[in-house]
């Protein structure tokens, strides 16, 4: 009788979930990531320094799940850092833990890397919060360019709610930055640009996001969103650094944001278009403070 065991398949993706007091959403996103329907060997690593109850969800609902937990708060970038040097799989699926992906997400992507060598592969994110205007504002101001709408392209940045990463090229970019609280993915995306790497979104590839709710969640939150955006460009060559030159121009971007918005939603979602103009005065407001947020952080001292 053999007595030859099977062989060890190493893993080709490593799903990586960075956390932060995720107990709200943990357990949905978890659950729809070990149901994927595919043939491809995955594992799942999240990373937590909550402090509520998430690091006792996956390890107790989710043992399949690899749980690595910090005692000190990490931001994402460096949560996601810590997880990537610590799998060996060639390809990197970045989920955020307020995203629910759908069942063919891998499949989907792999399919994608396999066609041609990109160096990313990031799929659309659909409105988990569709009844909440505050979330609708939230997931406008953030995500309107990666919605399920939006059309298949090649684009200079996806959003690492759901993206798909070679390892090589995180590794040759240099990783996250560790210290950003946001616009991280920005950062990386711009470097991985700058060496010639190739990024395509593709929208057949959904994840639902789980938006913050609440006014004052929602338009607190640009604050930093906008100076993690200044602090990016003033890091790489990116178009908005017209702004940093010429600080008086920050104070036209809520402007320019909602007549952005408009343009880009008339083309690819009526529908969206017609509740943005519904909520244009939250829109605008949240556009203020996500400016005053970047003109903090273009002043800040390098």
């Amino acid at each position: 009788m053999s007595t030859d065991l099977p062989p060890i398949v190493e893993p080709a993706v490593s799903v990586i979930v960075p956390c932060y007091n995720s107990e709200r959403t943990i357990r949905e996103c978890l659950t729809a990531l070990v149901s994927q329907r595919t043939s491809v060997p995955f594992d799942i690593i999240v990373v937590d320094s909550s402090s509520d109850r998430t690091s006792n969800i996956v390890r107790d609902e989710f043992p399949g799940v690899r749980l690595i937990r910090s005692e000190r708060r990490a931001f994402p970038g460096a949560a996601r850092n810590i997880a990537i040097r610590s799998t060996q799989a060639p390809y990197c699926l970045l989920i955020d833990s307020d995203c629910v992906a759908a069942h063919d997400v891998i499949t989907r992507m792999m399919a994608r890397h396999g066609e041609a060598e990109y160096a990313a592969v990031g799929g659309s994110l659909a409105n988990g919060t569709p009844r909440s205007a505050s979330g609708w504002i939230g997931y406008l101001l953030e995500f309107k360019e990666f919605m399920p709408a939006a059309p298949k392209r090649l684009v200079r940045m996806v959003p690492t709610a759901n993206v798909m990463y070679r390892r090589s090229v995180i590794e040759k970019a240099g990783y996250f930055d560790d210290h950003l609280r946001a616009s991280e993915d920005i950062l990386l995306n711009a470097k991985i640009t700058e060496l010639g790497g190739r990024i395509l979104f593709d929208p057949e590839i959904q994840v639902t996001h789980l938006n913050r709710t609440g006014w004052r969640n929602v338009i607190r939150y640009q604050f930093p969103l906008g100076r993690s955006s200044a602090l990016v460009r003033k890091r790489t060559d990116n178009s908005g650094r017209i702004l940093l030159r010429h600080p008086v121009l920050i104070s036209l971007m809520p402007l320019v944001r909602l007549a952005r918005a408009i343009q880009w939603l008339f083309k690819y979602d009526r529908r969206a278009l017609a509740i943005l103009m519904c909520l244009s005065p939250m829109y605008f407001l949240a556009a203020c403070v996500w400016a005053y947020g970047f003109l903090k952080g273009a002043t800040e001292d390098a």
